[in-house]
């Protein structure tokens, strides 16, 4: 907490923060549309991933999971 009392300190803090979850973010667009995913689906994980970082990373891993488990979220080449 100390570290943060100083304002340049603070400031490499946030954009470090910023920096992941705007990579996480995204990547975790892009493979949902390689993986034709609906955006309305992806949204929570998105915010997830904006205010809690890796809760919202995990999240998009467990969807992922979820749909490739369920067999009409697989398009035709999968078969």
């Amino acid at each position: 907490m100390r570290l943060f009392t100083k304002p340049e300190i603070a400031l490499a803090g946030w954009i470090h923060y910023l920096a992941f979850d705007l990579f996480v973010g995204s990547w975790e667009v892009r493979t949902a549309r390689s993986e034709r995913i609906p955006i309305l689906i992806v949204l929570p994980c998105l915010l997830l991933t904006f205010l809690f970082g890796p809760a919202g990373y995990l999240a998009f891993t467990g969807l992922r999971a979820a749909r490739a488990m369920t067999p009409l979220a697989r398009t035709p080449s999968q078969f």
